[in-house]
């Protein structure tokens, strides 16, 4: 399995023993060291836990394409990594939401949860 960092210091160690001890919600995978996202065909991206420093749920909603056009809810939890880089997880319901977000509170004691003025 690859590993490849999208923000942050890339870890010199093996992190597939990590991977496999994360708790998965929705298709993300959280551990004490690092936030992984899905890559295809194999392997996963990941934020070295340490370069997070604010996240927050947000109300959202994706626009489906089709013969049934519409957009259904969804909710966000947007990642910022200081002023520079944030991405955004995106889950089907609210509890999923707000658990991936007490998961990272609870590996960042520092977490901000507010957006700042740039980044609402």
């Amino acid at each position: 399995m690859a590993f490849k960092v999208l923000y942050g210091n890339e870890f010199n160690e093996d992190l597939k023993a990590d991977y496999k001890s994360t708790i998965k919600i929705g298709s993300y995978r959280f551990s004490k060291k690092a936030l992984y996202f899905p890559s295809f065909p194999t392997g996963a991206k990941y934020i070295p836990i340490s370069a997070i420093d604010g996240a927050w749920v947000r109300k959202s909603r994706l626009s489906i394409k089709g013969c049934c056009a519409g957009q259904i809810p969804v909710f966000i939890l947007h990642v910022r990594c200081g002023s520079d880089y944030s991405n955004n997880l995106t889950f089907d319901n609210k509890a999923a939401a707000n658990k991936a977000l007490e998961l990272l509170k609870e590996y960042i004691p520092n977490l901000i949860e507010e957006p700042s003025e740039n980044n609402q």
